[in-house]
């Protein structure tokens, strides 16, 4: 969809296609380069080997019948930044960051993300915006120019996502050609700037279905900085960034400036000051705070800490949307652009790029190969079908639901979770949208172990006050919001015990620690804030949605109101005892049975028989981990594995009985060493015979009186005989 607001001041809206002409490319024979055209009007775009960044345009004089062009070498000497610094880039790092205490910590780093999102792919739906001063820098270019261009630079921002197996779609563009609808301009700083478009989004953009919104603007703001974004918004309303155009010939600049504000609006940190951070290439990643990379080589690659960032975000519900695909991401569907589009059965890129990644893919009909079962996915192995009932993503936490293969898809089913108000955290709190949100966990995350809960005076002296110690969230008027005396558990987290400062990084110059006495009773409160210059953020220290407040009652929005409005509609399958799942599983939020062991069906009342069948200890077989067996109806046949050794299962083991027969064998061709050796030095003529130590080592001992003294049985025996002697 496009909007207009054209020079005279009328508004256009049309759903007009735009023609399909950008791409994406590799060069031969270098490995890792990368290019990103359109083909709209001549051929344009940028081409990155190794260092080294290529710009192509086509040439406009002499004879145009001959499609001239110019290629050169981009060497931007322009530095200006990022202006997301200071507490910015540390909220950047905690905003919302609600890492759960105890099982998710406990995962190793080889087990499964919830929801798979690593191997997942992701789609961001971008809404562009083009302000005027775009316009004025292209004096001379036709709207549909200024379009072409901008989704270009989208191209080659999508271009440097694909490296996260993350695609960049624009849904929609709105031009401000005749004059800006939101108060942009360079007598200001960007960050009033970024509040204002921020305004003007969420008053006029709020009905379109987008992820995040991005504002491309010729302007030069009074810092000098390059762009600017809200940190850890995607998916809302508040997840906007502003880039500046600085080189209207280089569109990679401004490519890379918004791969970078939608990076922060996904929840990725600046690169700068992190000790755990490298990048591959020296020039550095697209997360830098310079944003221009080092000798003015332009990054295009992102670091192992934005990677990171990104998966932290997604694992734990930050960004859940980028997992659905948009309703229109290429305007004609084509094979070889990495979507699995209508029609096609995969779809894994280039020729070179399914060789590499995805054999099961013909890369040139985009349908799976004769001998495969499946293209990709975690129920997909090797091109084939996992089993039915294999593990394919595990739960997260206590309200989370494993998944299992179905064995006819290799994708694994809709991650699915317990329903909410299920009891959780040895009854202390309720299910909410897949997590277990209790007032000690969340101090816990704060202030470390020992972290609990403050006292209810803690909440009802503070909390009821609005100040920077407590309070009910932000006004219009970026003023703190007192709490109604039943909402008070609802608002600022107050804690007590634990370490002294926070354990989030940049949380400790962000806390208050007060000592009240009441009664002659001492309480310690601890709170913290995350509040930034920008007012319409929410704060880090606020109770979290799901959280208990009473009996049946949770807190939404900083409010304290009854849980069962918040429960899914709808009830699973039950017995002729009116038992849901009947007795015998757990309930999830798509009202399907989860059954225990040894349970299935669709109301979990079939109870699965239990087999013993014999198999190879070395044999290895996919187990339902945990307590739970089926999902979804899932019928299993539990089968109990034992190793038996013929009538008796008590005898000794392989590896030993195999030790004694070596041990047999050796001791019989010692004995007949030993008789060989005897049968040559004894009768009749062994006494004047001799017998060596190399042959009969330790063998014997002569007293000071020339009597053998400790010689072993076999020795003495060749002694008496004659067949002994001394040399």
């Amino acid at each position: 969809m496009q909007k207009h607001f054209l020079p005279s001041g009328a508004e256009q809206v049309s759903k007009q296609e735009i023609e399909h002409c950008y791409y994406h490319g590799t060069v031969k024979d270098y490995p890792g380069a990368t290019a990103a055209f359109h083909t709209c009007n001549g051929v344009s775009g940028v081409i990155h080997v190794g260092n080294e960044t290529f710009v192509i345009h086509p040439f406009y004089g002499g004879d145009l019948s001959k499609h001239p062009h110019v290629i050169f070498e981009a060497r931007t000497k322009t530095n200006k930044g990022c202006a997301n610094s200071g507490n910015l880039e540390w909220r950047m790092k905690n905003y919302r960051r609600q890492k759960h205490v105890g099982v998710a910590d406990e995962q190793t780093p080889n087990q499964r993300y919830r929801r798979d999102v690593r191997e997942a792919t992701k789609y961001i739906e971008t809404a562009i915006v083009i302000d005027k001063a775009m316009f004025e820098k292209r004096n001379g270019s036709t709207r549909a120019e200024v379009v072409h261009d901008a989704i270009q630079v989208a191209n080659i921002a999508d271009l440097y996502f694909r490296t996260l197996n993350t695609r960049v779609s624009v849904v929609y563009i709105e031009t401000w050609q005749g004059s800006n609808q939101a108060p942009i301009d360079k007598s200001q700083d960007i960050s009033r700037a970024l509040l204002n478009f921020n305004d003007y989004t969420s008053r006029k953009l709020f009905k379109v279905d987008k992820d995040t919104t991005q504002l491309l603007t010729g302007e030069t703001f009074q810092g000098g900085e390059s762009g600017m974004a809200v940190p850890e918004t995607v998916c809302t309303a508040k997840s906007v960034g502003i880039s500046v155009d600085i080189n209207t010939y280089e569109p990679h600049l401004l490519a890379g400036t918004m791969a970078h504000m939608i990076g922060h609006n996904i929840g990725m940190g600046h690169d700068d000051g992190r000790e755990e951070c490298f990048c591959r290439d020296w020039h550095g990643c697209i997360m830098a705070q310079s944003i221009v990379g080092l000798e003015n080589v332009q990054p295009y690659k992102f670091s192992e800490c934005s990677r990171s960032d990104y998966i932290d975000a997604l694992r734990i519900g930050h960004g859940i949307c980028l997992l659905n695909k948009p309703n229109e991401l290429e305007v004609r569907r084509t094979c070889g652009n990495s979507i699995v589009e209508e029609g096609e059965d995969c779809d894994c890129g280039t020729i070179d790029e399914c060789h590499e990644l995805d054999p099961c893919c013909d890369p040139i009909t985009c349908k799976l190969t004769k001998e495969a079962e499946c293209a990709s996915g975690p129920c997909c192995n090797n091109c084939r079908l996992e089993a039915r009932g294999v593990v394919c993503r595990d739960a997260a936490n206590e309200c989370d639901l494993a998944e299992h293969c179905s064995g006819e898809n290799g994708q694994c089913p809709q991650d699915i979770h317990k329903k909410n108000g299920n009891p959780c955290g040895g009854n202390t709190g309720y299910c909410f949208t897949g997590v277990c949100p209790t007032l000690n966990i969340q101090c816990e995350q704060i202030w470390g172990y020992g972290g609990t809960a403050g006292d209810k005076q803690c909440f009802e002296q503070f909390n009821s006050k609005g100040s920077i110690n407590g309070h009910c969230g932000v006004d219009s008027n970026g003023q703190y919001s007192k709490c109604e005396p039943e909402n008070v558990r609802c608002g600022s987290l107050q804690c007590q015990l634990g370490n002294r400062y926070p354990i989030l990084a940049g949380m400790d110059q962000l806390y208050s620690r007060t000592i009240i006495s009441i009664k002659s009773v001492e309480y310690e409160c601890k709170a913290t804030t995350g509040t930034i210059d920008a007012p319409d953020i929410p704060d880090m220290g606020l109770v979290r949605d799901g959280t208990p407040c009473g009996d049946n009652l949770i807190c939404v929005n900083q409010s304290c109101v009854s849980i069962f409005p918040h429960i899914d509609q709808g009830k699973c399958p039950s017995n002729h005892n009116n038992l849901e799942c009947s007795g015998h599983g757990v309930c999830s939020n798509v009202n399907k049975c989860y059954c225990d062991l040894g349970w299935s069906g669709p109301d979990c009342s079939i109870q699965v028989e239990m087999t013993l069948t014999p198999v190879q200890p070395t044999s290895t077989t996919a187990s339902i981990s945990g307590q739970q067996a089926s999902k979804d109806g899932l019928d299993l046949k539990m089968e109990k594995k034992e190793t038996p050794y013929g009538g008796s299962n008590n005898n000794l083991s392989t590896l030993a009985m195999v030790f004694i027969l070596v041990g047999v064998v050796k001791g019989v061709f010692i004995c007949f060493a030993l008789m060989a050796v005897c049968y040559r030095y004894c009768d009749p003529s062994c006494s004047s015979t001799t017998i060596t130590r190399t042959l009969l080592p330790n063998c014997y001992r002569l007293s000071s009186s020339g009597i053998f003294v400790q010689i072993p049985k076999l020795c003495r025996m060749l002694y008496e005989k004659g067949c002994w002697g001394l040399r």
